[in-house]
């Protein structure tokens, strides 16, 4: 069964000729390391234009560098009969043994294909934008900190999260993820608009009687720190921040997406940054004082002395700017900048890839905005083609882009001007041969993989499929069932009647004299 569907994917992906590879590895529960294959490509097979994303295989790695994973999926492209000179984009995790310049998974497979551009995943680039962020100054490390005392707290014990659960009737408090940080937006909103409750419920844990001496010290402890007007200002501005990386993180991981909504929401991304570095600080102060007031606190950052050595001689100047700046100003310098700051340094620097793609691609992102002067127009179309380029053959000509690009704008209805409205126009209209430039290259545009969520969930049935009492499960099988589950749809949509007669052929005991 599971071979018949594959059968039908690798048709398809025949059919539509170019694609991606989405790759990734984590470890199962037999301790082996297990590397996810998914090719993403649009298919046209049923009449209408859709971005497909099908997992292919799970292979034992034995060697996990840039050299061991390029010979492994060499193996598996022949193995499925998929031609690697068709390959048009390539997508990982941000993994030094991927990422590689030099002798790196991806530098390799470019040595093979140039036209296989690299596109890093945007999920992984988000959350380590966000793991830069949560480390750059000692406040925003405090904070979190806080944030995982009080759940490990109330979670250590179901008569403490009984009295939570009593106080809280929203949002309950959630733990911290260690790998993805955009999630911990839910460990912040619980506290940011539940405070003065989860305050409540550590004076009560504080004074009830039953408890140990230990958690009654830490939640005196906690409620203490928790009322500190320097956490409610960083817990506001850190809600604000993850808010707005989890409004991107989600549509990313939409199969469908492509580079084009990717790179307007990083886009949108930044202008918040630089916006909020104008104006974020005074309006985290007023949300600040708010909870302040209903926490029945003073709205004031409390000023730190920091001890002096006395010293006979200065050799050295002391920093009289931060000894003259008021408390408020020295948390804004200290946290808000800093933070801000490296957020969105980190996104500038880690999409920098996905930027030069926009520069090459961007003007087929809407073809209503193609530029009117002919020469530019032409500029673009001839350094799209010198980048699907490769020896002597190449996936378009840049001559006939720009005369096709100069028809068909013309004569698109209205509203269709983006890559899958066009490609399902032409397709419709039967104008593949009239304007084979313009198919191809927003085929490849729409192939470009954005995200390695895909992978991130063959993992989610591989630990449903292969558990501790599955543990010695061949990878044929594990590969087999995981097909089965993860392209359910196409499973339904078969006659696997042939399989049936297949498989009754090969397992038959009888003996034909």
């Amino acid at each position: 069964m599971a071979s018949k569907v594959l059968e039908n994917i690798l048709m398809r992906l025949g059919k539509a000729k170019f694609y991606s590879v989405i790759m990734d590895c984590t470890s199962d529960i037999s301790h082996i390391e297990q590397m996810s294959l998914t090719v993403r490509f649009v298919d046209d097979s049923e009449g209408q234009i859709k971005v497909k994303e099908h997992f292919v295989c799970f292979k034992p790695v034995d060697d996990s560098t840039g050299k061991g994973l390029t010979e492994l999926f060499i193996n598996i492209l022949n193995e499925n009969k998929i031609m690697l000179e068709h390959c048009r984009g390539q997508g990982y995790d941000n993994g030094a043994n991927m990422k590689g310049k030099h002798s790196g998974f991806q530098a390799r497979i470019l040595a093979l294909n140039p036209r296989a551009f690299v596109v890093p995943c945007g999920c992984h680039s988000l959350n380590l934008v966000v793991s830069d962020a949560a480390l750059s100054s000692l406040d925003s490390v405090t904070l979190f900190g806080l944030l995982q005392r009080i759940y490990t707290l109330f979670s250590a014990s179901t008569i403490r999260w009984k009295v939570l659960t009593n106080n809280v009737r929203n949002l309950t408090v959630k733990p911290l993820s260690d790998t993805r940080w955009e999630s911990r937006i839910d460990s912040v909103k619980a506290v940011r608009f539940q405070v003065t409750d989860i305050y409540d419920t550590l004076m009560e844990l504080a004074q009830l009687s039953k408890a140990d001496a230990g958690v009654r010290h830490e939640a005196q402890s906690l409620a203490n720190q928790i009322t500190d007007f320097k956490f409610l200002v960083s817990l506001v501005v850190w809600h604000d921040i993850l808010f707005q990386i989890n409004i991107v993180s989600k549509p990313l991981q939409n199969k469908s997406v492509d580079i084009v909504t990717a790179t307007s929401l990083m886009k949108g991304c930044i202008q918040f940054f630089v916006a909020y570095r104008d104006n974020g600080f005074e309006n985290a102060i007023i949300a600040a004082k708010e909870m302040a007031a209903d926490l029945g606190v003073e709205p004031s950052f409390k000023e730190i002395r920091i001890r002096q050595r006395k010293r006979q001689f200065d050799y050295e100047g002391r920093d009289y700017l931060t000894q003259t700046q008021s408390p408020e100003e020295k948390f804004k310098r200290e946290l808000f900048y800093v933070l801000v700051d490296t957020a969105h340094g980190s996104i500038e620097e880690r999409f920098g890839q996905m930027k030069d793609h926009e520069q090459c691609w961007g003007f087929l992102y809407d073809l209503s905005k193609l530029p009117m002067d002919k020469k530019t127009l032409l500029e673009h179309c001839t350094n799209l083609h010198q980048s699907l380029k490769h020896g002597e053959s190449s996936d378009i000509n840049g001559m006939d882009l720009h005369v096709e690009l100069e028809n068909i704008r013309y004569m698109l209805p209205r509203g269709t001007v983006t890559p899958l409205p066009v490609l399902q126009y032409i397709h419709d209209a039967n104008l593949k041969n009239i304007f084979p430039n313009v198919w191809i290259s927003l085929k490849i545009l729409l192939t470009l993989p954005v995200t390695v969520a895909s992978g991130e969930r063959s993992f989610s049935k591989l630990k449903l499929i292969k558990t501790y009492l599955r543990s010695t499960m061949a990878n044929e099988r594990l590969t087999s069932l995981a097909i089965l589950s993860i392209e359910n749809d196409i499973g339904q949509s078969l006659d696997l009647s042939d399989a049936v007669l297949q498989f009754a052929r090969a397992k038959s005991r009888k003996v034909t004299f």
